[in-house]
C-alpha cells in the first residue's frame, strides 16, 4: 500500500458522492415522492429502493451515452433531443453542502500534492460548486462533461487533466463513488481509490478494481499518511 502511494504526485476527484453530499439529497427528494409506498415498506426500505433505482438509471445512462458516441451519432441525438434548459440543469446539479472532513482533507493535502477536479458536471456546474464553498484555492485543474469529446469513463478527462499539470498518468490517483470513475481512472493508467458515500457499493467498486475502497473521503488523509 505504501509503495503504491508513495508514487503519487497528482489526485483528481469527482465531485458529487465524493465532495458533495448532493447524491444523499437525491436519494431524500425520491424517498419523499415515494412514500406513499410506505404501506409495503419501511423508511429504510423505501431508501434502498430509491438509491437503486437512481444506481440503475445511471448505469444506464452510461451505457447509452457511450454507445451514442461510439456509433458517431451524437449530433444526429443532440439536433432530436434538445439539452435540458440551463435552469433545469443547474437546479440538478444544486450542492447543500460538503461531506463531513472534505475541507479539512483538501488544505493538508494540497501541501504535498497538485489537486484536480474531473466530474461529468457542466463547466458551470463544476465552477459553482467550487465557488459555492471558496475551493478555488485547493485545485491546479478543472474538468468538467464538456470538457472533452468522450466523458468518463472514457479515460480522456483525466488524460487531460494529468496533461494539464504536467504528471505522468502513472502518477496520479483518481477518486470516486462510483465504478464509472474506477474504470475511467485504470483506462487512463491511474491509481484509483471508491469511496462509499455516493451511488456506488463495495460489490460494484470491487468488481471495477479499485485499488482502495474507503467508507469516507475523509479517511483519505490517514490512508497517504
Amino acid at each position: 500500500m505504501s509503495t503504491i502511494l508513495s508514487e503519487v504526485d497528482a489526485i483528481f476527484f469527482d465531485i458529487d458522492g465524493t465532495l458533495s453530499n448532493s447524491d444523499d439529497h437525491i436519494i431524500e427528494e425520491i424517498t419523499r415522492r415515494i412514500r406513499f409506498l410506505r404501506f409495503l415498506w419501511k423508511e429504510q426500505n423505501l431508501q434502498k429502493f430509491a438509491r437503486a433505482s437512481v444506481s440503475l438509471a445511471m448505469t444506464g445512462f452510461n451505457i447509452s451515452y457511450h454507445l451514442v458516441d461510439r456509433l458517431g451519432i451524437d449530433d444526429f441525438i443532440a439536433r432530436t433531443f434538445p439539452h435540458k434548459k440551463d435552469r433545469e440543469r443547474e437546479g440538478f446539479e444544486r450542492d447543500h453542502s460538503l461531506i463531513t472532513g472534505v475541507e479539512e482533507m483538501l488544505q493538508v493535502l494540497h501541501r504535498k500534492y497538485r489537486l484536480g477536479i474531473v466530474s461529468a458536471r457542466s463547466d458551470s456546474g463544476v465552477l459553482h460548486f467550487i465557488q459555492q464553498f471558496s475551493l478555488q484555492p485547493y485545485f491546479d485543474i478543472l474538468v468538467s462533461g464538456q470538457t472533452c469529446y468522450y466523458s468518463k469513463p472514457f479515460p480522456h478527462p483525466l488524460l487531460f487533466a494529468a496533461d494539464a499539470i504536467q504528471v505522468q498518468p502513472e502518477r496520479c490517483l483518481m477518486v470516486g463513488d462510483t465504478a464509472v470513475d474506477i474504470l475511467a481512472g485504470k483506462a487512463a493508467g491511474m491509481r484509483t481509490i471508491g469511496v462509499l458515500s455516493g451511488f456506488g457499493t463495495q460489490n460494484e467498486l470491487k468488481k471495477a478494481a479499485a485499488d482502495f475502497i474507503l467508507k469516507s473521503i475523509a479517511d483519505l488523509r490517514s490512508l497517504l499518511g
